[in-house]
């Protein structure tokens, strides 16, 4: 998709995948096919990194930034992934079957969201932040994709800690909690996301 999708042939497709563009026709008939299974790919890959991060994670304030780092680790998160999302989604208002699919994906980030942030405030606020982290998310990601922003994770990351940071509790103890939890679930995810059997599972599921 660094062509753009107008620009993506099946012969481009074929050439990177190291396949010919009859192997790509067996499994994809059309582009929207192919669009189909990059986006849920790419939601496979987030929902995968998740999960592997939730079994490290003990508290709410772990789990909450395993939810920010499954989004934005380096695996999954530069801006050749980005601008590819970006052309992606460009096609999404024209495919009924790809909206429900990217709104199924939005309605379990916030719902994961909402899930760990009741924890810090009532409910009611919590999807309130929710939705307003998981738009916050996307507009990182279309920056990068559109070249506007050359972030990397860890400056994505903070922008996101920046915002998180308004809406919880911020004595010290807080504060140094958050801290603790960021600093543990990036390590975690640098060794269990990094790792090429972790990647080659996450391509096969």
């Amino acid at each position: 998709m660094l062509f753009g999708l107008r620009g993506t042939t099946f012969e481009k497709v074929g050439e990177i995948a190291g396949v010919s563009k009859g192997v790509v026709l067996h499994h994809f008939k059309d582009k929207t096919s192919l669009l189909e299974a990059v986006i849920r790919r790419t939601n496979g890959m987030l929902s995968t990194s998740l999960v592997e991060l939730y079994r490290h994670a003990e508290t709410p304030y772990e789990r909450l930034w395993a939810i920010i780092i499954a989004n934005f680790h380096e695996s999954i998160f530069n801006q050749a992934v980005c601008q590819a999302w970006v052309s992606l989604m460009a096609e999404v208002p024209l495919n009924r079957d790809i909206q429900r699919v990217q709104a199924a994906n939005y309605a379990r980030v916030a719902s994961n969201f909402a899930h760990e942030l009741k924890n810090f405030v009532p409910i009611s606020e919590a999807r309130i932040i929710a939705r307003y982290l998981n738009l916050l998310i996307d507009g990182i990601w279309v920056r990068v994709g559109s070249r506007v922003e050359p972030l990397n994770a860890a400056q994505a990351i903070g922008d996101l800690e920046y915002e998180l940071v308004k809406f919880l509790p911020t004595d010290a103890k807080s504060l140094a909690q958050h801290r603790a939890a960021r600093i543990k679930i990036e390590n975690v995810a640098r060794i269990a996301l990094g790792t090429r059997a972790f990647l080659e599972n996450s391509i096969t599921r």
